[in-house]
């Protein structure tokens, strides 16, 4: 018993992550390095922009506000489903679908798209959770599902310029807990979960690059500050997941890591909008 503690112990610690975080350096996927953030924001205000989410979305906008008060220019927004209203705020967000349910999110998503005011240009998008793609999930069905309805919207909606998101990726469980599962036979959360998730992102990015605008999260959440990638491995392959010190729970993005998605969505939004 006592030497099994020790091992855990000993995993324990090599499972720690001492990255130093500076707030101010993580890496641009999309910009410049010495992007004016504030500029940026003034762009995306002259435009009409519908975002769908659910939580870690709530986490993308509190990333927004940081960089609204770091700049002093303020993105109008609204929360509203009610697209018919006069609603006069350049970027406008919504709840969509239901969590765990990727079907429902696509199908509010092509809903809440077609009611959509026809007489101006217009940018949607929505992104799933990390719950709606799980490690049981059929890749397969749910992509050739999204595909059909994405392309609906393409061909039917002319005046809406639909951008796709990758499904955001997770941590991988470490401590006690992970360590327990293993010695279970059973794996740590993250680890079969996020597998399926890059399937889906792959074959998003290599059907799709050309035919819709991409933003890529799982890129974004996955990329160290330096460049490099963060990845763990399983059964002799690598793949990618998002480092601890981006997220507050394996899932959900901390003050650190909505900073960083912030910022390449509005640079990304920018250049898309163009």
């Amino acid at each position: 018993m006592r030497r099994l503690v020790y091992i855990i112990s000993i995993l324990l610690v090599a499972s720690c992550n001492n990255y130093q975080i500076d707030m101010n350096e993580f890496h641009k996927m999309y910009g410049g390095d010495n992007e004016d953030v504030g500029a940026l924001l003034q762009e995306l205000s002259s435009h009409k922009i519908y975002f769908g989410h659910q939580s870690v979305g709530f986490n993308i906008i509190s990333g927004i506000e940081q960089w609204e008060q770091e700049t002093g220019v303020q993105l109008d927004r609204v929360e509203t489903r009610d697209f018919a209203e006069n609603v006069n705020a350049p970027f406008v967000h919504f709840r969509v679908g239901k969590n765990g349910d990727p079907n429902s999110k696509i199908d509010d998503f092509v809903s809440q798209v077609e009611s959509i005011p026809g007489d101006s240009t217009s940018v949607a998008f929505f992104k799933f959770c990390y719950v709606d793609i799980t490690g049981s999930s059929d890749v397969d069905v749910v992509f050739d599902y999204y595909k059909e309805k994405m392309l609906y919207l393409k061909d039917n909606f002319s005046n809406c310029n639909i951008i796709l998101v990758t499904v955001p990726m997770t941590g991988v469980q470490k401590g006690i807990k992970a360590t327990a599962k293993k010695i279970l036979s059973r794996q740590p959360s993250g680890v079969l979960e996020n597998i399926k998730r890059n399937e889906f992102n792959e074959r998003l990015i290599n059907e799709f690059s050309g035919v819709f605008p991409v933003f890529d999260l799982a890129g974004v959440e996955t990329t160290l500050p330096d460049g490099s990638t963060q990845t763990y491995k399983y059964k002799g392959g690598e793949y990618p997941c998002m480092p601890d010190f981006y997220t507050s729970d394996l899932g959900h993005l901390n003050d650190f890591g909505a900073r960083i998605v912030a910022y390449n969505m509005i640079a990304f939004l920018a250049e898309e909008l163009k």
